[in-house]
C-alpha cells in the first residue's frame, strides 16, 4: 500500500499541474519582499495551486484514468494530500527564508499589517486548516467540480485574514485600546512577547495536524462513496 501510495505522489509530481506549481511557489515567495505588503497573501497563491491541480487532472480525466489502476481509492486520496500537504510546506519554507533575508537585509517593518515573527506562522497555519477542511474536506464529494467548493474556501481564507490582521491594523492605528495591545502581541519583534508567540504557534501546530487528520479521513469516505 505504502508502495502505490508513493507511486501515485510520483505522478502528481510529475504530472499533476508541475509547472505551475513552480511558478507560484515563485509568486509566493516573492510577496515576502514587496515593502508593506500583506503577509498572508503570499501563502494563498499555494491554494491556487491546489485548485489548478484538481482544475487540471479534471480537463486531462486523471482521476478516471487512476482508479482503474490497481490501487484503492484511499491510496489515490492519500497521495493527494500528501502533494497538497507539500505545497502547503513549501509556503513555509518561503516565509521561513523570507524572514531570514528581511531580518539580515535590515528591510522596514511592514506597516500593511503583521510582520514575520511566530504569531504570524502560527495563524497561518490556522487559516490553512480552515481552508482544508472547506476545500479538501468537501471537493472528494465530486472532484471533477472543484471550482465552488475553492471558492468558498477562499472566501473563508480571506475572512481569517482580515480576522488575524484587525488586532494589528488596529496597533498600527496608534489605537488606545486592547485590541491595539493584542495587535503589539502579534507582530512586535521585542523579547517580552516570545513566549505568547510561542504559545500561538504551538496552537497553530496542533490545528493544523488535528484538522489534516480529519479532513483525510472525511475526504477518503466521501471519495470512497463517489461513484464514477
Amino acid at each position: 500500500m505504502k508502495s502505490n501510495t508513493l507511486k501515485l505522489l510520483k505522478k502528481e509530481l510529475c504530472l499533476g499541474n508541475a509547472s505551475q506549481s513552480v511558478i507560484w511557489t515563485i509568486c509566493c515567495f516573492g510577496m515576502y519582499f514587496i515593502p508593506s505588503y500583506p503577509m498572508y497573501v503570499g501563502p494563498f497563491y499555494m491554494t491556487l495551486c491546489i485548485m489548478m491541480t484538481f482544475a487540471l487532472n479534471q480537463s486531462s480525466h486523471d482521476i478516471l484514468y487512476t482508479v482503474l489502476l490497481p490501487v484503492k481509492k484511499i491510496d489515490v486520496v492519500k497521495a493527494r494530500f500528501m502533494y497538497c500537504g507539500m505545497m502547503e510546506l513549501f509556503a513555509f519554507i518561503c516565509a521561513l527564508l523570507g524572514w531570514c533575508i528581511r531580518t539580515a537585509a535590515g528591510f522596514p517593518a511592514n506597516t500593511a499589517g503583521i510582520e514575520l515573527t511566530l504569531a504570524y506562522f502560527g495563524f497561518q497555519m490556522i487559516i490553512f486548516a480552515i481552508f482544508n477542511l472547506i476545500f479538501l474536506g468537501n471537493v472528494y464529494k465530486d472532484p471533477l467540480k472543484p471550482g465552488l467548493r475553492y471558492i468558498a474556501a477562499a472566501v473563508a481564507y480571506f475572512i481569517c485574514y482580515a480576522a488575524c490582521e484587525l488586532p494589528v491594523w488596529a496597533y498600527y492605528a496608534k489605537a488606545e485600546n486592547s485590541l491595539a495591545k493584542v495587535g503589539e502581541l502579534y507582530t512586535s519583534r521585542d523579547t517580552q512577547f516570545i513566549i505568547p508567540q510561542l504559545i500561538i504557534l504551538a496552537a497553530g501546530i496542533v490545528i493544523y495536524a488535528v484538522s489534516w487528520c480529519l479532513t483525510f479521513r472525511r475526504a477518503a469516505r466521501q471519495f470512497e462513496k463517489y461513484d464514477l
